[in-house]
């Protein structure tokens, strides 16, 4: 049986890294590569198999324009540590008094109100979630991204045992929450919080593997004590406050996830008494001086220290992170790609391709229908057929598991070597961070 396939508009998968739960990362591309595109031998018949040619070498700049086709911890332990400090941290300004107030343990209910409060004073703050909470309240956690606000990395489920008894499971949820809030929200953070504080849990090494993988420990100068108990009331989380020594720089510790209503009751409170002893307010960055506890004699625990390997496995997943978010905002960023055949253009936005080992790849159903070709679904072997005027002239299998017409909307092809198959050759392109162009005509 064989369907063919209208040749809509559809939107190319373009998927930087794809995650796996459980702090490794895949990076699967979602588009089939060049090397990908075989003979569908399944399908019985001759199919047409075409070489890797890449359009492009690399990027050029633009100047290059036209190319030619040829929680606890104690509270006097709360000073700057001197071993572990943050990735391009400014100074502050010492005559600024400046406020951070910070979210433990959400996102939840309670962090809509938080938010809405926050909205209201014209405030900004950062939220240290939890990555069980994040894949259970999605909505919530890219509204704290909308309203401008930063997001840091709290554990996964803040399972003391777990996270302290051995490096390689602390790890392990640091990638883990770092994945959901990435794939949840599209930002990259390198904010974190260590629940409980760092102070009788983190040994120097957990510092420094912290570090040499680009994060910022923060742990806080001002405890609102709204988690030393189930209920603390909202009158003894502001007496708290009041009752904490005031210096240029606080970091609030306090908390919105659930149960932790009496909080939000007190939150107009503490800012209004922040506000009336001239603080302004602020955001954690990746720019920003931790306030870490320093390092306890003893700790809590009886754990190794992390090993060499342990503290390479988080290094490399940051360095694929970082990477596949600067991927990703860069093509967000990229300008449209312009295809001419004689008088005729299309314009595929940024999302609607993609330059892969030096090839541009776009979505086929878009291409085939911009030459008046059409595309057609083999049923019974699972192939993915393109013709022109009656004639096939390439085929490539469907991607493994993948057998519906549905899903054969997503499969992306390499601009050149697609284009020799339909007749086409390219004469002359410009691809740089201003301006992608490309001008074919029909070979003779």
């Amino acid at each position: 049986m064989r369907r063919v396939l209208q040749a809509t508009i559809c939107v190319m998968v373009v998927w930087f890294g794809l995650f796996e739960l459980g702090g490794f990362l895949a990076y699967k591309g979602e588009a089939a590569r060049e090397q990908d595109i075989v003979q569908a031998s399944a399908a019985g018949s001759s199919a047409v198999f075409y070489e890797a040619k890449p359009l492009l070498a690399k990027q050029t700049s633009y100047e290059n324009k036209v190319i030619q086709e040829s929680g606890k911890a104690d509270p006097a332990a709360a000073a700057p540590n001197p071993d572990s400090k943050g990735k391009g941290a400014a100074p502050i300004d010492p005559n600024q008094k400046i406020l951070y107030l910070t979210f433990d343990d959400g996102p939840s209910k309670n962090t809509v109100q938080v938010l809405d409060i926050l909205k209201k004073e014209g405030i900004t703050a950062t939220f240290f979630v939890l990555g069980e909470h994040v894949l259970q309240q999605p909505k919530i956690a890219k509204r704290i991204i909308e309203e401008g606000h930063s997001i840091g990395n709290h554990s996964f489920n803040h399972k003391y045992e777990k996270l302290y008894g051995s490096f390689a499971e602390f790890a392990d949820q640091v990638m883990k929450t770092d994945e959901a809030i990435y794939r949840t929200t599209g930002v990259r953070t390198t904010l974190f919080r260590a629940p409980g504080g760092t102070y009788t849990n983190f040994d120097q090494s957990y510092f420094d593997a912290m570090a040499a993988a680009g994060y910022q420990v923060h742990d806080w100068n001002v405890d609102s004590g709204d988690s030393k108990r189930v209920g603390v009331p909202a009158s003894e989380i502001l007496s708290a406050i009041k009752s904490s020594k005031l210096a240029n720089t606080l970091n609030v510790l306090l908390h919105d996830s659930a149960g932790h209503a009496e909080s939000v009751k007190a939150l107009p409170e503490i800012i209004k008494y922040y506000k009336s002893k001239g603080y302004s307010f602020a955001k954690i960055t990746d720019q920003i001086e931790p306030i870490q506890f320093r390092v306890a004699k003893q700790l809590k625990w009886s754990r190794a220290l992390a090993t060499q390997p342990e503290k390479a496995k988080l290094v490399q997943f940051s360095e694929k992170l970082d990477q596949s978010s600067k991927l990703a905002q860069a093509e967000k960023n990229a300008p449209s790609l312009i295809l001419h055949r004689g008088q005729e253009s299309l314009t595929l936005g940024a999302k609607d391709y993609i330059l892969r080992d030096g090839s541009i790849e776009v979505s086929l159903l878009k291409l085939t229908k911009w030459i008046y070709g059409s595309v057609e679904f083999d049923m019974d072997h699972g192939a993915i057929e393109g013709y022109i005027d009656g004639n096939r002239v390439l085929a490539l299998p469907s991607p493994a598991n993948q057998s519906t017409a549905r899903q054969a909307d997503e499969i992306v092809v390499p601009v050149r070597s697609t284009l020799q198959k339909f007749g086409m050759e390219i004469t002359k392109y410009i691809y740089n961070d201003r301006q992608r162009e490309i001008w074919m005509t029909e070979q003779t």
